[in-house]
C-alpha cells in the first residue's frame, strides 16, 4: 500500500477519534434546564415515593412527568418557594403544565415497561435513574447512561432473557 493511503487512513483514523473525544465530552456536559427549581431529596424526605408523583412507575408501562394537578395536590399558590422566572405557585394559579424537559427516553424501536423491571424484576428505580433521593436539584441529565449494552449487562447479571425480540420491536 502506498503512502498516501497509509496517511489517508491516519487522518480518517484522527477524525473518527476527535469526533468520539466530542461526542464524549458532549454527554459529558449535556445538560437540560428545566423550568422549576424541583428538590427530589425534600420531597423523599417527607416520605413520598416514586410513584407518589410518577403514575405507572411502578404498576404501568409508562411512568409519567407529574403534572401541575398533582403539584397543586400539596403545594398551594402563596406558600414560601425559591424565586425562579417562572415559580410552581404561577403554574399552580393559572392552570398551565409545567413544561418539563424529557431526560430519559427509550428509543421508538425498543419496546421498556417500568412494571416489568420495577415491580416483577424487583429494580430499585436508582438502578437506572441514579440516586435521585439525594438530588437537590431538578433532573437535568442522565445520571445512568441508558444504552444497549449496559441494559444487556443488567439483563445478563439478573440471568433474564437477552433474546432481541423480547426488547425491541
Amino acid at each position: 500500500m502506498s503512502r498516501e493511503w497509509w496517511l489517508t487512513a491516519l487522518g480518517w483514523a484522527a477524525v473518527a477519534l476527535s469526533l468520539a473525544g466530542v461526542s464524549l465530552w458532549a454527554y459529558d456536559t449535556w445538560e437540560v434546564t428545566q423550568p422549576v427549581a424541583f428538590n427530589h431529596k425534600r420531597h423523599v424526605d417527607w416520605g413520598i415515593s416514586c410513584d407518589g408523583c410518577h403514575a405507572g412507575a411502578k404498576d404501568a408501562a409508562k411512568a409519567t412527568i407529574p403534572g401541575v394537578s398533582v403539584c397543586a395536590l400539596c403545594h398551594q399558590p402563596g406558600q414560601s418557594e425559591p424565586k425562579t422566572p417562572q415559580t410552581l405557585a404561577d403554574y399552580i394559579q393559572e392552570g398551565r403544565e409545567i413544561p418539563w424537559r424529557k431526560v430519559y427516553q427509550a428509543p421508538p424501536h425498543v419496546r421498556f415497561s417500568h412494571k416489568r423491571h420495577v415491580e416483577l424484576g424487583r429494580l430499585e428505580c436508582r438502578s437506572c435513574h441514579g440516586d435521585v433521593a439525594s438530588m437537590e436539584r431538578p433532573v437535568g441529565r442522565q445520571a445512568v447512561p441508558l444504552h444497549m449494552e449496559r441494559c444487556m449487562d443488567c439483563h445478563r447479571r439478573e440471568k433474564v432473557t437477552t433474546d432481541c425480540m423480547a426488547c425491541h420491536r
